[in-house]
């Protein structure tokens, strides 16, 4: 089963995320999107179409039979029989808009010089089996959602050291491979996963729903909880509370990060905190890269968002609704309070533009921490993000 997993316009509204990667590619609890695909369908046969400056790293491949799939979509048992189920030339819509199809290699290719679905028969399908990552808000909510989810799909349920004193009755998974020193795991409010080679310190306190992914730390009296989901080859401390890290990402220190996503590479500065609701209690606005202007999240709680690549200074403090985009070096005595452009350095009052080979150079340096490279394919995609990303250093930079 070759799957094509496609971005569409909704991409756009998980800016600054989806400048460095499909959509598919975004982390939801445990695994990818793409990695949910692969696990549910039993395929390693999925390639991509994405936006043109992501192509290089994310090509399409089309095979004889392919099964195109919304790369915001989350795969479920119900929603893979009805695609299982299409016929040759037949989608799937969900409120007038592309969500699955089926297409031979000769279909395929007519359909991308048309640009268009008005060849393939379309069925609208129930929305209650479609569930889409589309908007920045649902992020966190859908991520803590999709712990259990994952965990069954992974087939690691329940599996816990004999030294590791758990309470509550939500499901528990701690790798063999992991090391859970003399820490609280409390599994009385959802359910608690953690990954290969993680180190959990002693002191640590994990109150489920809560995943720790492949080899990352949680430092000694850090307190992560309802829903907090930690990609691979973090390092975290402080207080976290339903939060994302993408994956290779640093809060070393003490802090508190609640109701945010932060990307990839990003590093957190000691006592780096972030507020999630307004003293007013009103409603949270937020950066619409759609809109151009900050517009209404029409909910009341709700963290910050930071790109790939980013990091804040020691006390660096961020408001609700806050968006920093990719590689940001953020400082400064102001509380961040709405946006912060792709490669800046400084803070939204007094902004300059993160010359592009310095950027690199820091982005260079902090990968060599986890033993990674930066080649020529990372290299020419921060200099395409570089180069689009500049009409908004040119609105909000000196």
């Amino acid at each position: 089963m070759h799957i094509i997993l496609f971005d569409t316009d909704l991409r756009d509204t998980l800016l600054p995320f989806t400048h460095t990667r499909p959509v598919c590619e975004l982390r939801v609890g445990i695994l990818t999107i793409r990695e949910k695909w692969e696990k549910m369908c039993g395929t390693t046969s999925i390639s991509y179409i994405t936006t043109e400056h992501l192509e290089p790293l994310y090509p399409i491949s089309i095979h004889e039979d392919n099964y195109l799939i919304n790369g915001a979509a989350l795969p479920s048992q119900a929603f893979i029989e009805v695609i299982k189920s299409l016929n040759s030339g037949e989608a799937l819509m969900l409120r007038g808009e592309l969500v699955a199809a089926r297409l031979s290699k000769s279909n395929f290719e007519k359909l991308l010089v048309k640009q268009d679905s008005a060849d393939l028969v379309g069925f609208e399908i129930d929305p209650d089996i479609v569930n889409l990552l589309d908007a920045l808000p649902k992020y966190t909510e859908i991520s803590r959602d999709q712990i259990l989810a994952d965990m069954e799909m992974l087939g690691q349920i329940d599996a816990v050291p004999q030294q590791v004193e758990v309470l509550g009755n939500h499901p528990v998974y701690i790798d063999p491979e992991a090391s859970v020193e003399r820490a609280w795991v409390n599994a009385k409010d959802g359910p608690i996963y953690v990954g290969p080679g993680a180190l959990i310190m002693d002191g640590a306190k994990l109150r489920g729903p809560v995943s720790i992914g492949a080899n990352s730390i949680v430092k000694s009296h850090a307190f992560l909880s309802k829903g907090t989901c930690i990609g691979p080859y973090c390092e975290v401390g402080g207080e976290v509370k339903q939060s994302v890290m993408l994956g290779y990402s640093n809060k070393s220190h003490e802090g508190y990060l609640g109701d945010s996503v932060v990307g990839e590479w990003c590093n957190l500065g000691a006592l780096t905190s972030n507020s999630n609701l307004r003293n007013t209690f009103s409603e949270i606005k937020s950066w619409n890269y759609q809109t151009e202007q900050m517009d209404s999240l029409g909910k009341r709680k709700c963290g910050f968002f930071m790109g790939d690549y980013s990091r804040t200074a020691i006390l660096t403090q961020i408001n609700s609704g806050a968006v920093i985009g990719i590689s940001c070096h953020v400082f400064g005595a102001e509380t961040i309070t709405s946006f912060i452009p792709s490669f800046t350095w400084g803070n939204q009052d007094h902004p300059v533009e993160y010359q592009l080979e310095k950027a690199i150079d820091a982005i260079s340096i902090f990968r060599s921490f986890k033993g990674a490279s930066t080649g020529d394919e990372l290299r020419d995609l921060l200099t395409r993000i570089f180069k689009m990303t500049g009409i908004y250093r040119s609105k909000h930079t000196a």
